[in-house]
């Protein structure tokens, strides 16, 4: 099974490394995004600011590599050797999403080169909450947009599957104002999301909010894995097709 993963790890990286949509999605449009919030501030760049801005490339992204990976796979007709395998798709799809995170992880230093060269860097910018906030933000949002590779794996695609996700992810991972700030009810769904506890914690908050946030993208990822082992056990008992 690790052997599969890294494989597929590997594959990702090699065939959409230089796509230019996600690499537009990663990191032109967060840039762009940013520019227009600056507009309504003087202030130099914080690491919550940068962490907040490389998160919704990080979304960008990511919707459009699992789209575009996994609809590959689906009309290559890859996936139906691998359920011969002893561990079937599973390791497939853990490895595509692997890969997906390696390359949403250039957002973080791809977005904070523009922003420090447009407004600077603000005095006692803790690197440490950036690096160690945006490698864990990567986590978090691979593991709640690869609950979508079920959709696309198990669903014909739709052009407008993916309407409005950026805006709904961004808002309740609370990736651009705190937690405390957004109103009551995203509020309350803000905390099953492993992204607003990472930013909580990029805000100033103690170990304890990085400690939920890996422990709630542990969940998702798990999430994850039980539905695409339901699926691939649907399609082996040849109750619904692979590839559709």
């Amino acid at each position: 099974m690790t052997a599969t993963t890294w494989r597929a790890a590997g594959d990702q990286i090699r065939m959409q490394a230089s796509s230019p949509v996600a690499l537009l999605a990663g990191l032109i449009m967060p840039v762009v995004f940013a520019v227009i919030l600056h507009s309504y501030s003087s202030a130099a760049v914080d690491p919550a600011f940068a962490v907040g801005i490389a998160g919704i490339g990080y979304l960008d992204a990511l919707i459009v590599l699992v789209v575009v990976s996994l609809l590959g796979e689906k009309q290559w007709r890859t996936l139906t050797p691998a359920l011969a395998a002893p561990y079937g798709i599973v390791p497939v799809v853990l490895g595509r999403l692997a890969g997906m995170t390696v390359q949403a992880l250039v957002s973080l230093p791809g977005t904070l080169l523009p922003l420090a060269l447009l407004w600077g860097l603000a005095p006692g910018f803790d690197w440490l909450r950036w690096l160690v906030g945006g490698a864990a933000l990567a986590l978090a949002t691979t593991s709640v947009v690869g609950l979508m590779a079920f959709v696309v794996l198990r669903f014909p695609f739709s052009p407008g599957m993916t309407n409005g996700l950026v805006g709904l992810l961004l808002a309740l991972g609370s990736l651009l104002v705190p937690r405390d700030a957004l109103p009551p009810v995203i509020r309350q769904l803000s905390w099953l999301m492993p992204q607003s506890h990472v930013m909580s914690w990029v805000r100033g908050a103690d170990a304890g909010s990085l400690a939920v946030s890996f422990g709630l993208t542990a969940v998702s990822l798990a999430i994850v894995v039980g539905l695409v082992l339901r699926l691939q056990q649907a399609v082996r008992d040849h109750a619904i097709p692979l590839e559709a």
